[in-house]
């Protein structure tokens, strides 16, 4: 028994005597979960560090990223929420069921929802309502297939670095500005007009998706720090600095030719930069990534060419929804818009940006609406479990 102590004193006094930097990147790719229940209890110092807003921004990078997807039947107004993970060439879909409301957006290990259907659900932080007076309402509109899932605004949950806070912002279909709540000091929210005048969407019934002349979407969320939406332009997106919470127009690259919108071009987040996936023709897609937001600088990344005689069944490129990335930006998830059946499954196709191969996907998923990329940190679990 002695011997053993002498052995726990002098393996304490190793880890003691490790470099809090070097200790860091140890402790930051555990899993979060021996994190909190076990490492966080075996030293006052690693108890502070690991509770600290630094490290856990730190970990969330270590931890494998998954995707939630959310299958929205609007015939029957039910949602169903799915957690994919994949390791590897292992795939993991975990059915969560249709408790969790319709996901908006995902941070930190965060989640941003709209009423949550099931009192199942825990831990939940309810804002007060938006200035503008949005309902935050979604349906679809359009035609099959191509039937889209829309809301009358965008919102985004993100967290700001220099202040260390969590901000959610919100963007109303009807020319009202931005609006900003920041999670633990604001109890209203702050409206943030936008630089130039907007025009408002022309409308006869609130509650008819096909009198709208446009609809924001949420936005795509660059480290939960930028976000960048889609507007109805062949030149420009909107984006969004967390931080100083000014929104700028950001250029479109150049491609040689007029941009035909939202039809031809999709915005996806590619480790951790905003990718343009444009889809110029039925074989053949360009990647692009924005490289210097402030500069406006992008570069033609990946070319997508479609081999018909060796890939007979990949569909027409037309026809793909670039809607996630895997593995720091190397595989591209694409949805394939096919011909609407009533109990229809998806087709989801993987692009392998260093074998460039693109693949059916093997699980098949039913009515696959939204695609919100998330990565389990320190911060869930102790909002879970504090």
């Amino acid at each position: 028994m002695e011997m053993k102590n002498r052995q726990e004193d002098e393996e304490s006094s190793i880890l003691s005597e490790l470099p809090e930097d070097i200790m860091v990147e140890i402790l930051a790719k555990i899993p979060t979960k021996f994190l909190y229940k076990t490492f966080r209890c075996v030293y006052k110092s690693w108890y502070r560090l690991i509770s600290s807003t630094e490290f856990m921004n730190k970990t969330a990078i270590h931890h494998k990223q998954g995707i939630f997807i959310q299958s929205v039947r609007y015939f029957r107004s039910t949602t169903n929420t799915s957690f994919l993970q994949m390791d590897g060439l292992n795939f993991n879909l975990t059915n969560l069921g249709s408790s969790m409301g319709i996901i908006r957006s995902s941070c930190n290990g965060l989640v941003l929802v709209y009423e949550p259907i099931s009192k199942e659900v825990n831990n939940l932080l309810t804002l007060p309502n938006c200035l503008s007076g949005c309902t935050h309402k979604h349906g679809y509109h359009g035609r099959a297939p191509g039937r889209i899932l829309h809301t009358y605004c965008g919102s985004a949950l993100g967290f700001d670095p220099l202040k260390k806070v969590y901000k959610v912002v919100h963007i109303n279909n009807d020319g009202y500005g931005i609006e900003v709540f920041t999670i633990g000091y604001d109890k209203t929210w702050r409206k943030v007009p936008l630089p130039w005048p907007v025009e408002k969407p022309r409308r006869r019934d609130l509650d008819k998706f096909e009198d709208m002349k446009f609809f924001w979407r949420d936005p795509v969320s660059i480290k939960g720090q930028v976000f960048h939406w889609f507007v109805d332009s062949e030149k420009y997106i909107f984006s969004m600095d967390i931080s100083n919470e000014k929104v700028s127009k950001t250029k479109l690259p150049y491609i040689g030719k007029t941009i035909m919108k939202e039809r031809h071009y999709d915005l996806v987040a590619m480790d951790e930069k905003l990718a343009f996936v444009y889809k110029g023709s039925k074989s053949k897609i360009d990647v692009w990534v924005l490289n210097d937001l402030g500069r406006q600088v992008w570069s033609m990344e990946h070319s997508i060419v479609a081999n018909w005689e060796e890939e007979k069944k990949l569909p027409h490129f037309m026809k793909l929804v670039a809607v996630a990335t895997w593995r720091n930006g190397e595989v591209i998830m694409f949805k394939a818009i096919e011909n609407f059946v009533w109990d229809h499954h998806d087709f989801i196709y993987l692009y392998d940006t260093k074998s460039k191969e693109m693949k059916e996907f093997k699980m098949k998923l039913q009515y696959a609406t939204k695609f919100i990329p998330h990565r389990s940190s320190l911060v869930s679990w102790m909002t879970e479990m504090d």
